[in-house]
């Protein structure tokens, strides 16, 4: 998928043209998957010393209830596993030509989405601190707003400085657009005529989705 190319998403405006998008670095996923492994090779082996002992045992009871116990815990491990992946192709950076959408998603948990108006960004910068992230190639943006908010980070992103361009690019566009519309002689009448419909339109979209 190209910048500038013609694609339809959720929750989008009428008036608004996709730009690009990105999903984060495969180290979040990465970390996420291996680091908890360590817990997984102290749950193995207990469960051996467990089930050697209940074996041992005549009840039962307590062999049934080992034998689903352990079965509730390997599925349970397998399940986080791929919402985690799930997870991380639902984690999505969209650029438009009038704003920044942080989409969070996950399988019946979360469904969240932060909007950055593009007037509203004062500058963009990159952080990559480190010898990993650079030999990997992945850092953060940082959005600094014309309000007093404070910096929005977006971490995990691959190829920082080329997106970074591109950010730059749409935002040196948005403005140009905007000043085009603004000394146009008919901008007054086209926004009356423009904004209204569109914005309820708009809404009801959103609504809708």
């Amino acid at each position: 998928m190209h910048p500038g190319e013609e694609v339809d998403f959720k929750g989008q405006l009428k008036y608004e043209r996709f730009q690009f998008f990105f999903r984060r670095h495969w180290m979040k996923f990465f970390q996420i998957v291996v680091f908890p492994l360590p817990i997984a090779f102290l749950i193995i082996p207990s469960l051996m010393v467990m089930g050697y002992f209940f074996i041992g045992l005549d009840y039962i009871f307590l062999r049934a209830f080992f034998v689903f116990f352990s079965m509730i815990l390997t599925f349970g491990l397998i399940a986080i596993g791929f919402i985690q992946v799930i997870n991380y192709y639902f984690d999505l950076v969209i650029v438009t030509d009038c704003r920044v959408l942080v989409v969070k998603k996950s399988v019946f948990l979360r469904n969240n989405s932060d909007a950055l108006d593009l007037t509203k960004i004062q500058d963009i910068g990159v952080e990559a601190h480190g010898i990993l992230r650079n030999y990997l190639r992945y850092g953060s943006l940082v959005i600094s707003l014309s309000t007093s908010a404070p910096p929005i980070y977006i971490n995990y992103v691959p190829n920082p400085h080329n997106y970074l361009e591109w950010m730059n690019r749409v935002k040196r566009e948005h403005i140009v657009h905007r000043q085009e519309k603004k000394h146009s002689p008919n901008s007054a009448a086209g926004a009356s005529d423009f904004q209204p419909s569109d914005y309820f339109q708009d809404v009801q979209r959103i609504q809708a989705s």
